[in-house]
């Protein structure tokens, strides 16, 4: 199951990259900022989901907390995403500044994904050399 989760993670890492170009699409947009932003609205979306059931598969990877904990914080800053584009009031200074938070959870987001990818990872070697290590020692 941990394998799986690495895999499930590098599917999340690619909608990310996905969700950079369609804010870039978004923003030079011709149309309404409704319709500019509607494929990165939807695919945000779509993250979301993966986000959450990042959570459950690394729960069943039974690999422990830490790698439960990242997948869980991906979905929470995934939440907080939403909630900056929800609060920030466009075309106000204040609300520009609050939004501009928007890109640095991003970054974040694409951070914690990182370094969940990267435990993943770790433990599946580590299991991997564990394996190896039972049978020479029998």
């Amino acid at each position: 199951m941990l394998k799986f989760y690495r895999v499930w993670v590098g599917l999340l890492h690619a909608l990310i990259g996905i969700q950079f170009f369609l804010a870039g699409y978004g923003a030079l947009g011709t149309g309404s900022p409704d319709e500019s932003f509607a494929f990165h609205i939807m695919n945000g979306r779509v993250i979301a989901v993966v986000a959450l059931l990042g959570i459950l598969f690394a729960a069943l990877s039974r690999s422990g907390k830490k790698l439960t904990g990242l997948a869980a914080g991906v979905f929470g800053l995934v939440v907080l995403q939403s909630l900056i584009a929800l609060v920030s009031v466009a075309g106000t200074v204040p609300g520009q500044f609050i939004f501009g938070f928007h890109a640095i959870n991003a970054l974040m987001i694409m951070g914690v994904a990182e370094a969940s990818g990267r435990l993943a990872k770790r433990l599946v070697e580590e299991r991997r050399g564990a394996a190896a290590a039972v049978p020479a020692a029998a």
